[in-house]
């Protein structure tokens, strides 16, 4: 049987288990499995032996499970209260103050956990209540929280951004850095859309009423930095000690994740039931990403063994497409894939196949790392299994139809079509602070 066929039976295997709810490790693993027996027979199982030694010999994936775990203390330690305290009193009296300010404070958010799940859940039980209680858009207020939250794939310390530089051999540092730009470049383009939105109609983000305005003095909103400070201290201490030099990804990992144990003593949040919880979610989370690693490793093997990647570098290549048109052609994809497949799944999927492509286009594979990962952004955001949509749903007010959530977000999702396109087009907005911190 030829490539082609086989490609076909491989991929729409995989995505009729994927519709019918398998979940994407087995989804992944159980086609390459079937699929590589029929093809070399018994021996084939040794794929399973080499691609589990792979996975757990990986180092650069060790830093997760800390970063994981800084996540998950934090999201219980009151963190995210102290920073939606601090912006409600800053940006409240200005119209739209309370939507800027969330994505503000979920941009913060990103860069103390590396994941969404902590700034959309807890700015949807903190922000979208105040938002919706002053006579907010709704809309414009969960598209906020949806897309704010996303920033946590972009905005270091990114899980998506530790995955992709160990399957295209990079540092982490340097694909860190490759997304502070971008992402500083999606928060103003955020910002600056609720701005204008509420410029031209105030009565999308009313500014807080002149009695409230009247009770905030200067020296409480002052005061209210003050909780944000520790938390920005340990963002500094973790990125700073990693691209200082001082310290190793895995070592800042592990500071950081005993910073937020420190933190939540701080905020008095630091009890055995918390911290068994924070525990269990870690264990979740890195087992569902080590799974999903070891079946994307056997699903790409089985796939290089019948020949498909050099079927896609042919088909690619063979387009008579520009260099250019061809990474157009590899993000369409990927957003394509992104609706419904996890994330962290099309890291390690596409990840083997198209950067030697990228490579050979003559691209860098740190910018085109940056390119997916901002695509990858988006599919938190697009129908039908984004998986902002479902975080935001579980904590949304009663009554919230996950038709108003599918609706909220397709001006966000323009947004980051166009930081994507402006990271394309200006490959130094990815490349300028790497370059600079680490050199050519």
């Amino acid at each position: 049987m030829g490539v082609e066929a086989l490609t076909a039976i491989l991929f729409l295997g995989l995505f009729a288990l994927i519709f019918l709810g398998v979940p994407l490790a087995f989804a992944l693993g159980s086609v390459a499995l079937v699929l590589g027996y029929f093809q070399w027979g018994p021996l084939s199982l040794h794929l399973i032996a080499s691609q589990v030694k792979g996975a757990i010999f990986n180092y650069t994936l060790v830093s997760i499970p800390f970063f994981m775990f800084m996540a998950n203390v934090l999201s219980k330690s009151g963190i995210a209260d102290d920073l939606y305290a601090a912006i409600h009193k800053l940006l409240g009296p200005l119209n739209g103050g309370l939507a800027m300010g969330t994505v503000l404070a979920c941009a913060l958010i990103a860069a103390m956990s590396g994941v969404s799940a902590v700034g959309v859940m807890a700015m949807g039980m903190l922000a979208l209540p105040a938002m919706l209680a002053r006579g907010y858009d709704k809309r414009m207020a969960m598209g906020t929280i949806l897309a704010g939250g996303a920033l946590g794939q972009l905005i270091p310390p990114s899980i998506l951004a530790i995955v992709y530089s160990g399957l295209a051999n990079i540092s982490i540092g340097q694909v860190f850095l490759a997304g502070v730009v971008p992402g500083l470049l999606l928060v103003a383009l955020f910002v600056g859309y609720v701005a204008i939105r509420c410029l031209l109609d105030p009565a999308k983000g009313p500014a807080l009423s002149p009695e409230e305005r009247a009770r905030l003095t200067w020296s409480e909103r002052l005061a209210s930095l003050a909780g944000v400070l520790p938390p920005m201290l340990l963002v500094l201490c973790v990125l700073g000690s990693m691209f200082g030099g001082i310290a190793s990804p895995t070592e800042a990992a592990a500071v950081g994740a005993l910073g937020s144990l420190l933190l939540a003593l701080l905020h008095r949040r630091l009890t055995w039931q918390n911290l068994f919880a924070a525990c269990r979610e870690t264990l979740k989370s890195t087992s569902m990403v080590l799974w999903i690693a070891l079946a994307s490793l056997l699903f790409v093997s089985v796939y290089a063994g019948i020949g498909g990647d050099d079927l896609v570098r042919g088909l690619l290549l063979d387009l008579g497409l520009p260099p250019g048109g061809v990474i157009v052609i590899m993000m369409v994809i990927v957003f394509l894939l992104g609706m419904v497949m996890d994330p962290i799944g099309i890291v390690f999927l596409t990840t083997p196949i198209f950067v030697p492509i990228v490579v050979e286009l003559g691209f860098s594979p740190l910018w085109y790392g940056a390119l997916l990962i901002i695509n990858l952004e988006m599919s938190y955001l697009t129908p039908p299994f984004g998986y902002n949509l479902f975080y935001l749903k579980a904590v949304a007010p009663e009554g919230t139809t996950m038709a108003e959530l599918y609706r909220a977000v397709p001006p966000f999702i323009a947004l980051q079509m166009l930081g994507l396109a402006a990271a394309a087009f200006f490959p130094e907005l990815v490349t300028w602070l790497p370059t600079l911190a680490f050199g050519d």
